[in-house]
């Protein structure tokens, strides 16, 4: 893309987003024309449309152009699975009807979703031209070319601008308020201005209404869930049985009876001699 196309694409891309409130990234709305041009150019939608607009951008596709590429078979078949890949932009149709109706629905009279829209229909460009606020994109041999702003988008946005401008409804209402006295003093009509503030009351009564029925979330429990919290341990009793020391039966004195040490066989005595094992007869 030469430099000055470049400029001029952003030029207008910003013009679209300062005065019409388009979003980054774009969302383009592209038909079945624009699709098979594409792809018999061998371009790249995902990566070229961004270098057009100079920003990201989302390529949409609709059901009824999905259902068109589908009807043309064969010879269409490339184009149709080049569109599963673009994101659907569900439509009210629950049966497929003409493209052109079907944009020129989701387009309307104002484009309220802010969408760009690509086509290779001059009939369908010179439609959309007439609507304030919507690009328009198309294939001329390899390359593709964003439209100028049309007349009808640069009156409107003279209009915009200079409303910024101008006084507001508002503003103005607060002025005829205003009174200047033969001497040079400045003074309110007590009237206007009691009207004035019983309008902003009644505003202010509708808004604190309207939030008093929005109850709020809860942004969390007030106390820990009983779920996650580990459980208390219970402290062990001893009972007063288990204490007590075993006593023998056998033992008188009431102390608790010494186990026997079991000797082993062949082992060691206490005096470190070696004990005879079996009972055999000892060797002269």
């Amino acid at each position: 893309m030469r430099l000055k196309r470049h400029k001029d694409y952003k030029r207008y891309m910003n013009m679209y987003c300062q005065t019409f409130h388009f979003r980054k990234p774009f969302q383009v709305l592209v038909d079945a024309d624009f699709i098979q041009a594409a792809l018999d150019q061998r371009i790249d939608l995902r990566t070229q449309i961004p270098k057009v607009l100079c920003d990201a951008s989302k390529q949409m596709v609709t059901p009824c152009t999905m259902a068109l590429l589908k009807s043309r078979g064969e010879d269409a078949s490339g184009a149709f699975l080049a569109s599963k890949r673009f994101e659907k932009r569900r439509c009210k149709h629950q049966e497929a009807v003409d493209e052109a109706l079907c944009l020129s629905q989701i387009i309307a009279t104002s484009n309220p979703h802010n969408y760009v829209v690509a086509s290779q229909s001059k009939k369908l460009r010179s439609q959309f031209g007439q609507i304030p606020g919507v690009p328009l994109l198309y294939i001329n041999r390899s390359n593709m070319i964003l439209e100028p702003p049309s007349e009808v988008t640069l009156s409107k946005t003279k209009q915009i601008e200079g409303a910024k401008t101008h006084a507001s409804i508002k503003e103005l209402a607060t002025l005829k308020t205003v009174k200047i006295k033969n001497n040079g003093q400045i003074a309110l009509d007590a009237k206007l201005a009691k009207k004035l503030e019983e309008k902003a009351e009644t505003k202010k009564a509708k808004r604190e209404a309207i939030k008093a029925k929005i109850v709020k979330k809860r942004q969390g429990p007030k106390e820990p869930n009983p779920l996650s919290v580990k459980k208390k341990k219970k402290p062990t009793t001893t009972t007063p049985a288990a204490t007590k020391p075993v006593i023998s039966e056998g033992s008188g004195d009431g102390e608790p009876e010494k186990k026997k040490r079991r000797r082993r066989k062949g082992g060691k005595s206490a005096s470190g001699e070696a004990t005879s094992g079996g009972g055999g007869d000892e060797s002269s």
